[in-house]
């Protein structure tokens, strides 16, 4: 697995440069990847902290908050001797994937490939010269026989077979996916200490990237924060303090996942020759061909 921070964009260039085509790597992108990539933002970036009962520590972050029971059996650093939550906590759950047809990016036509399985085409990165496989051709061309069977090199003449090797990638597909996060506490100052960075951090807008193995996620949050809390309920429930952030995120799948038979990255050679063997006679008594004499 690469490092989350690798970029494939910053390859180096220039004459120095030791890669090849077959060494540049490419990780899919996945509905997976994009949970991940939306995790890690909420985990890693922003560096959520607020004052505890056991000191300034960052609030744990759960993935879709599972079953009461599974988590008080599995999970049970989360609540206290008598079951309850400990707070503050953070929650994150993934509410809604939407394909829409005006948000396709630079890709304004689908391109249908040759096959008959109904996938799309393909869309070609780079190309290049296959040097070696080119210089072959071009002094073979360059040298001829004439009718004493000496051999000319450097004949002149123009070399029009030429080895092209592209580079493709399936047609990236365009999704929206929708996230709700929930953060919970205890006390009023915990809530704002969690919520400040959500509305400060993206400046004076609402938008922000994502980044996860090589790829990048616009997201963008919702200018509404639903705040809840049951400070008024004379009951014996514990205490709690609960708002709701909406973040839509601009991804973009490559491939079809674990069904997909077929490479993210392929690697293709254009055909310049098609040769056949000489044929002739068989020679009498020749058994090595069909099993028995002619």
């Amino acid at each position: 697995m690469l490092p989350n921070n690798f970029d494939f964009a910053m390859l180096p260039t220039g004459s120095s440069s030791t890669l090849t085509l077959k060494e540049i790597g490419m990780l899919e992108s996945t509905i997976e990847t994009i949970d991940y990539a939306m995790m890690s933002w909420l985990q890693e970036d922003l560096q959520l902290s607020t004052t505890t009962n056991e000191g300034f520590l960052k609030p744990p972050v759960l993935w879709q908050v599972p079953e009461r029971t599974f988590q008080i059996k599995n999970e049970k650093s989360l609540r206290d001797d008598a079951g309850a939550l400990k707070l503050p906590l953070i929650s994150l759950e993934r509410t809604g994937i939407t394909k829409d047809p005006a948000r396709k990016g630079s890709f304004q036509a689908n391109l249908y490939s040759k096959n008959k399985n109904g996938r799309s085409g393909r869309y070609i990165l780079a190309k290049r010269i296959v040097q070696d496989k080119t210089r072959n051709f071009a002094v073979a061309a360059g040298t001829r026989t004439n009718t004493d069977a000496a051999r000319q090199r450097n004949f002149p003449r123009i070399n029009k077979k030429i080895v092209i090797q592209t580079l493709s990638i399936p047609i990236p597909v365009y999704v929206q996916v929708s996230y709700k996060i929930m953060l919970k506490s205890e006390y009023q100052q915990q809530m704002n200490d969690m919520i400040a960075p959500f509305i400060a951090r993206t400046g004076q807008i609402n938008a922000f990237v994502m980044k996860r193995n090589g790829h990048l996620y616009e997201a963008f949050i919702d200018q509404g924060f639903t705040h809840t809390n049951n400070v008024n309920n004379l009951a014996e429930d514990m205490r709690m303090f609960t708002s709701e952030i909406t973040i839509n995120v601009l991804g973009y799948l490559m491939g079809e996942g674990a069904s997909d038979d077929r490479p993210i990255v392929r690697v293709d050679e254009n055909t310049v020759e098609i040769t056949f063997p000489n044929e002739g006679p068989v020679p009498a008594g020749n058994t090595n061909l069909f099993g028995k004499s002619s």
